[in-house]
């Protein structure tokens, strides 16, 4: 079994090549001309469903706030990883009714800004009721109670390695998703977990389990920065529409990938929840 690391904390994990060497601080860390973080963090983090920030050793007592707070946001609206070269990028983070409490949390190596807009663009600001606010040298966690329904945005300015988690308590949520094959003895098969890796061009079943409202479900398969790679057409296992199991076969294409489904909420409002750990498929 698999288990997943739900948070991973750098305080000088910088590399200036792929060889082996002992991380030190630098002056200005992270933000360090001509270094790159070491891709085997950000691998280990993507792969379990972790949570790469970029603290500073001077940091390390107050990152107690995404330790603390991880455990009370398990269900993850938005995810992505990559690189800005220049300017600045944003996220569109759809907010459902159901949403109890809102975690933002964004590291961005050499960072100029972070900003979160509820919906009606009016901008998110600490010390405002039901907001903590936590900024950082390279990033900002900031927590929302009763957060309003409806699109919200973050926006990010400055150039360099980032990671933007959108995680929440809520009661939707994919609770299960696994490649299955039939197996078990004659006159006894069913549908059990993939032994072992699978391939790309390979044609797999992917299993779903939710807990969400009753309603369309529509499933993607999303790669690191969160952009859609190709929808996926998964029926329901069972005829009551109650039941949220969902299963389809399709071929491996990429590698690695997460799993992201869409919905509408009781309240019309569209949900949006995404697997946090990442698939791999072997070439």
């Amino acid at each position: 079994m698999l288990r997943v690391v739900k948070w991973v904390l750098f305080t000088s994990a910088l590399a200036a090549s792929a060889q082996t060497q002992r991380p030190e601080s630098k002056p200005g860390w992270p933000c360090v001309a001509g270094k790159t973080i070491d891709p085997s963090y950000v691998q280990v983090s993507e792969a379990t469903g972790g949570q790469v920030f970029l603290f500073d050793r001077s940091e390390a007592g107050r990152s107690l706030v995404l330790v603390r707070n991880t455990s009370k946001h398990e269900d993850t609206i938005f995810r992505s990883t990559g690189t800005l070269s220049t300017g600045s990028r944003e996220f569109s983070i759809p907010v459902d009714s159901t949403v109890e409490s809102l975690m933002v949390s964004v590291s961005l190596q050499c960072l100029q800004s972070i900003t979160v807009y509820r919906p009606g663009n009016t901008e998110v600001h600490g010390g405002e009721p039901d907001v903590d606010e936590n900024r950082f040298k390279s990033g900002l966690i900031l927590i929302l109670a009763k957060p309003v329904a409806g699109p919200w945005r973050v926006r990010i300015a400055g150039i360099g390695m980032f990671f933007a988690v959108v995680t929440a308590k809520s009661s939707i949520s994919v609770d299960r998703a696994e490649f299955v094959e039939l197996a078990g003895r004659p006159g006894h098969e069913g549908l059990f977990p993939v032994k072992g890796p699978v391939r790309k061009g390979e044609q797999r079943t992917l299993s779903v389990a939710l807990r969400a409202p009753a309603g369309d479900k529509h499933f993607r398969l999303v790669d690191l920065a969160g952009e859609t790679l190709e929808t996926l057409d998964l029926k329901p296992l069972f005829e009551d529409a109650d039941q949220n199991e969902f299963s389809g076969a399709f071929v491996l294409k990429h590698s690695p990938f997460r799993l992201a489904v869409q919905g509408m909420d009781e309240a019309g409002y569209p949900y949006q929840r995404v697997l946090a750990r990442t698939f791999e498929a072997s070439p």
